[in-house]
C-alpha cells in the first residue's frame, strides 16, 4: 500500500498536468485528476478496496493527499507544505478516515514514515 501511494505521488506531483479546485472524498476504481480546459486528463486506477482522498484549495497551490486500504489498520497522508508521508492507526475495514484536507494540513498527532 505504501509503495503504490508513493508511486502516486510521484506520477501525480511529476505529471504536467494543472488539476482544478476540486475535492476527491474517499474515491474508488478510477481516480481521475480534473484538469483544466484544453489539457490532458490523469487518470489512474486503484487496487481493490483501496481508497484515496485528494483535495485541492481553492487557490489551487495547495494540496492534500490521503490514502488507505480497507483491510489495511493505517492512513497514509501528505500535502504540499511538506516532504514526508505521515501515518495514523485506523479501524480495519474502515473506508475513510482522519484526512489531509488541504496544504495546509496540520499533521499532528500523525507519525512521519
Amino acid at each position: 500500500m505504501l509503495i503504490a501511494f508513493s508511486v502516486l505521488m510521484v506520477a501525480a506531483l511529476a505529471a504536467p498536468c494543472t488539476v482544478s479546485a476540486v475535492t476527491k472524498t474517499w474515491a474508488t476504481d478510477i481516480f481521475n485528476f480534473e484538469p483544466r480546459t484544453g489539457e490532458g486528463s490523469l487518470t489512474y486506477g486503484l487496487s481493490n478496496n483501496s481508497y484515496l482522498n485528494y483535495v485541492v484549495a481553492a487557490d489551487e497551490q495547495d494540496y492534500g493527499i490521503s490514502s488507505l486500504h480497507q483491510a489495511g489498520n493505517r492512513i497514509y497522508a501528505t500535502s504540499n507544505n511538506t516532504t514526508l508521508i505521515y501515518y495514523q492507526s485506523k479501524s480495519t475495514g474502515a473506508t475513510t478516515g482522519a484526512a489531509a484536507t488541504d496544504g495546509q494540513t496540520d499533521f499532528s498527532g500523525w507519525s512521519a514514515m
